[in-house]
């Protein structure tokens, strides 16, 4: 087999990036933003191996190899690897691109998830490449350390580049995220998944707090609102690919806390929403975690979450919790769920 190493070097990168574009879809915390950068490095490094790699398909289609079922899947997963990295960087340079009512962000998400499954069938597959020494010798590792160091240089270039030519690129936030409508009180109204936005009435509607308190709650509006103590410039991070600051308006976590009083062994919050929706929260963010009644000035529509909605800085926007009707203190530890949420 001719260039076995660039099997070697894939099985690496491949997999690093897809982890990276993970944890990028599920930070939206500055200090968090190097998650990101690997995520681009690994594009970038993946990129510098394609013309090795174009000329191990092309060895196996004269072959004939490639018109087998392990060759037709193998072909899906160069396609899927191509599709993903032209959807990630027409994202990251052209702009914010939508396809109906999807974004190119999450169809590059969509066909990250899919090219994971793959590729674990086809290491699988392949797995007898690796036995080979020029697969796993001090070349091949050197090849793979030269691959990173021009993904790294690829992607350091890129942000100066974007700005020089005024590609609409250069004003992503780190997450890879487009502003849109900050500061207005208008901004988009969007739901994980089938989470649909309920009718609520702030006349009959009722926060609960309870689970490990020493006092359990039950608030209506008026006395939500009446207890406001907060309003603060925050930025809503949407895995959609957008974001927008908004000055919110509303009661702390922490002081709902105080108020119901937190017994010893409580460890997370779960935030539920009138649809069943729920996240949990470690009892270190309450301080810095927000019920927000208004944003703008304004109550909040329907479909931003009204009555209340969590508001969480350094959070991507699944975790604001929309259409809060129970806030639950809870024994078990935030970390023990679903880094994305399955409903």
């Amino acid at each position: 087999m001719r260039h076995p190493w660039v099997n070697t070097a894939l099985l690496v990168l491949v997999p690093l990036t897809l982890v990276a574009g993970l944890g990028a879809l599920l930070t939206g915390d500055p200090t968090r933003a190097w998650v990101v950068g690997l995520h681009g490095i690994g594009g970038y490094a993946i990129v510098a191996l394609l013309g090795h790699k174009a000329v191990v398909v092309l060895r196996a289609y004269r072959r004939r190899r490639l018109f087998s079922l392990k060759g037709l899947a193998f072909l899906a997963l160069t396609l899927l690897l191509l599709a993903l990295l032209g959807t990630g960087f027409a994202w990251s340079y052209a702009g914010p691109v939508w396809l109906g009512r999807i974004s190119l962000m999450v169809v590059h998400g969509l066909l990250g998830v899919a090219l994971a499954g793959l590729l674990l069938w086809h290491v699988a597959a392949r797995r007898f490449v690796l036995r080979l020494p020029p697969a796993r010798d001090r070349r091949a590792f050197l090849r793979l350390m030269v691959a990173g160091l021009a993904g790294w240089g690829a992607w350091w270039l890129a942000g100066p580049v974007k700005g020089a030519l005024a590609l609409s690129g250069a004003t992503r936030r780190f997450t890879g995220s487009y502003e849109t409508g900050s500061y207005t009180g208008r901004f988009p109204a969007t739901s994980w998944l089938f989470d649909t936005p309920p009718d609520l009435d702030p006349a009959t509607w009722r926060l609960v707090v309870d689970g490990l308190v020493a006092r359990p709650l039950a608030l209506g509006y008026d006395e939500v609102v009446a207890l406001a103590d907060r309003t603060q410039a925050v930025v809503l991070d949407c895995t959609g690919g957008w974001y927008s600051a908004q000055v919110w308006s509303g009661v702390s976590l922490a002081r709902l806390l105080d108020l119901a009083g937190v017994r010893p062994e409580a460890r997370s919050i779960r935030i539920e929403s009138a649809t069943g929706y729920a996240r949990y929260l470690a009892l270190s963010e309450a301080a810095e975690a927000l019920l927000a009644t208004h944003v703008a000035g304004e109550p909040l529509d329907r479909a931003h979450g009204s009555p209340a909605r969590l508001v969480v800085p350094g959070r991507r926007g699944f975790a604001w919790v929309k259409w809060v009707t129970r806030v639950h203190l809870s024994a078990r530890p935030a970390w023990l769920q679903s880094p994305l949420p399955l409903q």
